[in-house]
């Protein structure tokens, strides 16, 4: 029988391969949604740099408004494109009215990032576009982020820079830097104001500087200038936030934390603890904070004991690369063995998070995060599944708040006792973060959640 099975293994593998290898998982209703397109090059010889937003229909059709820098000169543009999209998920695009397709593209991310080159033999042109939130709003856009700029200003040779900006939440913002112009090499810093508006659009003013924007999935913002100098960038996330959305101890409840640093080099990861409404939650043997040194391949974890009363709240963090890391509940009760429950990690830039729930003969329970540094209104909408609509509420959550319950006692969600399906969380401000709980008695498991 060994011997059997040995020799049928690698024609599983290979059937498995071919499978793999020849999945054709695109069709034109892989690109739908708002996105943001970025479009650097020239037309005809002359510097060119466009922004568009695309609102693509999913049936081969979008239309495109933005600005356009053509040479230093700022117009407006607007029109609409057929397009269509192969199995392969490459595709082109063909403007309404004409025969000959004016872009290739391919899509990667399942359908999140276009990149895309245009076909005229006058101009050279190519881009990405990345697509948009559900919504937006001035708390979509805080921490630090990135930047580098190898291009100039019309009236100059040109000109380098790189540097940091840290958005606050509240539409302020500070940057700081090196710039390598034709003849000097300085430090620079100042400070702007910004707005994003619920489209994921936006603006950015220092100055006499000023720039137009876009919110964009992927830990990204677009900018173009919009005062004549030929710059566009994409600011990145120097570090991306997670949260633990329950962090329970004390009262029958145990809590960890554990870290594994993959690199080949040492790194440091910043734990802060946040109670339910917003202000630091103190861990018995750690405080408010820690600081965890990783060497390569290191791991370390974090306790919080199950000693007198309960304690809730969360943990926020920004995990640097190649570290991965996950949580542990553990609840003891009287009479029963201990039960344990591996919950992952969730992201802290999310605007609308599902999960798949099953109250046919459990409960749920979920923790709601606001992460964000303004107050948030979080709107639940749980559907049955047949995907109709079971019922909908509101939760009011402070700046950095928390709430947790069994989420079938929220108002209006009582309905969704005995059925499956799905609950859905979005917000009209900032970012939100959920976590599951499935329990059949005194016995729990975490139920994934998926944002965007």
């Amino acid at each position: 029988m060994l011997r059997t099975l040995t020799k049928a293994l690698p024609l599983v593998w290979f059937c498995l391969a071919v499978v793999s290898g020849t999945a054709q998982p695109c069709s034109n209703a892989t690109y739908q949604g708002t996105y943001y397109s970025l479009v650097q090059g020239t037309v005809s010889g002359t510097p060119y740099i466009e922004m568009d937003k695309v609102v693509a229909d999913g049936n081969g059709g979008f239309t495109f408004t933005g600005t356009v820098n053509l040479n230093g000169i700022i117009s407006p543009t607007s029109g609409s494109d057929r397009y269509t999209v192969n199995s392969d998920c490459s595709g082109t695009q063909t403007p309404e009215g004409s025969s000959q397709p004016n872009d290739a593209f391919q899509l990667v991310d399942g359908g999140a990032r276009k990149l895309f080159v245009n076909l005229s033999t006058n101009d050279v042109l190519s881009g990405e576009s990345y697509r948009a939130p559900m919504r937006c709003s001035d708390a979509s856009l805080y921490g630090a982020y990135g930047f580098v700029t190898v291009n100039g200003p019309t009236d100059a040779a040109g000109f380098a820079n790189t540097g940091t900006f840290v958005f606050d939440g509240r539409g302020g913002y500070t940057y700081s830097g090196y710039e390598n112009d034709i003849d000097s090499s300085t430090m620079i810093s100042g400070n702007g104001t910004y707005s994003v508006n619920a489209d994921c659009s936006g603006n950015m003013s220092s100055p006499p500087d000023s720039k137009v924007i876009a919110v964009v999935e992927g830990g990204r913002v677009l900018t173009v200038d919009n005062d004549g100098d030929f710059i566009a960038d994409t600011l990145e996330r120097v570090l991306d936030s997670s949260v633990l959305g329950q962090f329970p101890f004390g009262g029958g409840w145990y809590a960890a934390l554990y870290f594994t640093n993959t690199n080949s080099y040492s790194v440091s990861v910043t734990v802060n603890f946040i109670d339910d409404n917003g202000s630091p939650l103190n861990v018995p043997g750690t405080g408010t904070s820690a600081t965890m040194n990783l060497a390569a391949q290191a791991t370390a974890i974090i306790e919080a004991p199950n000693s007198g009363s309960l304690n809730e709240g969360y943990a926020s963090l920004a995990l640097p690369p190649g570290v991965t890391a996950y949580g542990v509940f553990r609840q003891s009760v009287s009479g029963f063995a201990d039960q344990e429950a591996v919950v992952p990690l969730a992201s802290a830039r999310s605007t609308a998070v599902s999960l798949t729930y099953d109250e046919t003969s459990y409960i749920t329970g979920v923790a709601i995060v606001n992460p964000s540094p303004v107050a948030n209104t979080v709107t639940i909408t749980v559907f049955d599944n047949t995907g109709a609509m079971v019922g909908s509420t509101t939760v009011n959550l402070a700046a950095n708040g928390k709430t947790e319950a069994a989420l079938r006692t929220y108002p209006a969600l009582s309905g969704m006792v005995g059925k499956r399906g799905t609950a859905v969380f979005t917000v009209n401000a900032g970012s939100v973060a959920v976590l599951g709980l499935r329990f059949n008695g005194h016995a729990f498991t975490s139920i994934p959640a998926t944002g965007n």
